[in-house]
C-alpha cells in the first residue's frame, strides 16, 4: 500500500483527474474543474438517503475527487464522513449503498460514545450536522464544547464567561474520557488547559504585504476563472438564470494578512445561503435574500470588524450623513437599551425559524434558523412575544458599538459594530417599544 501511494504521488494531477473522471462519468456522475482549475468537484444526486438521525431525505450532496478514486463530501452530514472510495463499484447504485453503510456504521459508533458521556454523566446529544457526539461542560470561568466522533474525543470551542468564544485547533490533544473519575475532575482539567487551548495573540502590526490599517480588501479572481463579468460581457446583464440552477458565488478577501473566503450558494429564487471561512473554518453564515443583501464587502466587513475599501475612500463626513439620515428623536444614544422584536414562524426541538420585524411590526427580511439552544440564550419572551435586547456602548461615525443581553440582562460577548441607520430601522429604544 505504502508503494502504490508512492506511485501515485508521482502521477501528474491532470492525469488522476483523467482517470477520475472517466469512471464517474461511467457511474453516470458529472464532474466539472472548480475554481482552483485543479479540483474536480461534482454533485452525487441519491434515490433513498435518509439521514439516520433526523429522518429526512438526503436529495444530493457536493463533493471532490480525491485522488483518483476517492470522492469527500463537502455537506453536512455526509462531510463527517471523510473519503469514500468510488472506483471499485460499477454501478451508482452501489455507490449508493456504500455511502448509506458507512452512514450507519457512523451512527452506530456514535450510539457507543455516547454511552461514554453518559457514563461520566455528561448531557449527551448527537450533532446530527457534524454526526458527532456533542456535550458542553459549564464552569464558573468558561463553557467547553466537546465533540466525540470514531475519530476520538476533542473540545472543539470554548466560550470564556464574559469573553468572545473561539476555536479549538485540532493539534489540542483530544481527551480520554475514561482517565477522569468525576465531571468534576475533567471541569478541572479543562480550566487548566484552557490557556493552551486559546488562539495565539494577533501581531499588532500587519505583516509585509498586508492590507494596511485593518482594511479589507477583496484579493483579484485567478487568471483562468469565471467572473460574473465575463458572463456578462459574453450574454448581457439581461440573461436570466434557470429558476432552480444550482448556482455557487465565490470571492476572497484579505484582512490583516489573513485570508478568508465569502461563499453564496443559491437554494431557490433570490434566496441563497453565505458563508465566510477562514482559516479554523466559518466565521459567520446565514441565509438571505438578494432583496435585502447589503453586498459582500459590507457583510464580510461586518463580520470582520474591518473597514472595507470602499470605506476607507468615502469622504469623511460620510458617517455623518448616514446618522442625520433618519429622525433626531431616533438618534442612539450610550447606554440605552434596544430592542428588535421578532415572530417565531416554527419552533422545532433542534431549531428555530424566525423573522424580524421593523419599527412598525411588520415582517421585515428573510427568515432565519438558529439551534434552539442559541437563540433561547440571546431572545427573551416577553408580553407574548420575542425580543432581542442589545446596549449601545458607543455612538461613533455614523455606527453604533453594542453588546448583545442575554435573558438576565447581562452583556454577552464582545462588542459589535453597525451602522446607526440599520440600528434605527430594524431596532426602537426600550422606553419606546411598549
Amino acid at each position: 500500500m505504502e508503494g502504490e501511494h508512492t506511485i501515485i504521488g508521482k502521477i501528474p494531477r491532470e492525469r488522476l483527474n483523467q482517470i477520475a473522471s472517466r469512471k464517474l462519468s461511467a457511474l453516470g456522475i458529472p464532474v466539472r474543474l472548480g475554481a482552483d482549475r485543479e479540483t474536480l468537484e461534482g454533485d452525487l444526486a441519491f434515490g433513498r438517503m435518509v439521514h439516520p438521525v433526523t429522518g429526512q431525505p438526503i436529495p444530493r450532496a457536493r463533493f471532490v475527487v480525491v485522488g483518483h478514486d476517492h470522492l469527500r463530501f463537502l455537506d453536512a452530514p455526509l462531510s463527517a464522513l471523510g473519503s469514500v472510495g468510488f472506483y471499485e463499484h460499477d454501478r451508482l447504485a452501489a455507490l449508493e449503498q456504500t455511502v448509506a453503510g458507512t452512514l450507519q456504521k457512523r451512527t452506530a459508533a456514535l450510539q457507543d460514545i455516547a454511552a461514554r458521556f453518559r457514563a461520566l454523566r455528561l448531557e449527551a446529544a448527537v450533532d446530527p450536522d457534524r454526526l458527532a457526539v456533542r456535550a458542553v461542560v459549564k464552569t464558573p470561568s468558561h463553557a467547553f464544547e466537546i465533540l466525540g466522533s470514531p475519530e476520538g474525543t476533542r473540545v472543539s470551542r470554548v466560550a470564556p464567561v464574559g469573553g468572545v468564544p473561539y476555536e479549538v485547533s485540532p493539534e489540542f490533544p483530544p481527551l480520554d474520557l475514561s482517565t477522569f473519575q468525576t465531571p468534576t475532575d475533567l471541569e478541572v482539567f479543562l480550566v487548566h488547559s484552557a490557556p493552551r487551548m486559546a488562539p495565539p495573540p494577533r501581531a499588532t502590526a500587519a505583516p509585509a504585504g498586508a492590507s494596511a490599517g485593518g482594511t479589507l480588501q477583496a484579493t483579484p479572481p485567478p487568471r483562468n476563472a469565471l467572473t460574473l463579468a465575463s458572463l456578462a460581457h459574453v450574454f448581457g446583464q439581461d440573461a436570466v438564470l434557470a429558476p432552480n440552477a444550482m448556482v455557487e458565488l465565490i470571492q476572497e478577501f484579505e484582512h490583516g494578512g489573513t485570508r478568508y473566503r465569502f461563499v453564496a450558494a443559491r437554494e431557490m429564487g433570490t434566496r441563497f445561503k453565505g458563508r465566510l471561512i477562514g482559516p479554523s473554518g466559518d466565521v459567520w453564515s446565514d441565509r438571505f435574500d438578494l432583496v435585502d443583501f447589503p453586498g459582500t464587502h459590507h457583510v464580510v466587513a461586518l463580520a470582520l470588524g474591518a473597514t472595507s475599501a470602499e470605506q476607507a475612500d468615502a469622504p469623511e463626513d460620510a458617517g455623518g450623513e448616514a446618522a442625520a439620515s433618519f429622525p433626531g428623536h431616533l438618534t442612539p444614544h450610550p447606554g440605552e437599551v434596544w430592542v428588535m422584536n421578532v415572530v417565531v414562524e416554527e419552533a422545532g426541538t433542534e431549531e428555530v425559524r424566525y423573522v424580524g420585524t421593523d419599527i412598525d411590526g411588520r415582517p421585515y427580511g428573510a427568515a432565519r434558523v438558529l439551534k434552539r439552544s442559541d437563540f433561547e440564550a440571546v431572545f427573551t419572551k416577553e408580553r407574548g412575544g420575542w425580543r432581542l435586547l442589545v446596549q449601545i456602548d458607543q455612538v461613533q461615525d455614523g455606527h453604533v458599538l453594542y453588546r448583545q443581553l442575554d435573558t438576565q440582562r447581562q452583556p454577552i460577548g464582545a462588542p459589535r459594530k453597525m451602522s446607526a441607520a440599520i440600528l434605527v430601522a430594524n431596532f426602537v429604544p426600550e422606553a419606546a417599544a411598549y
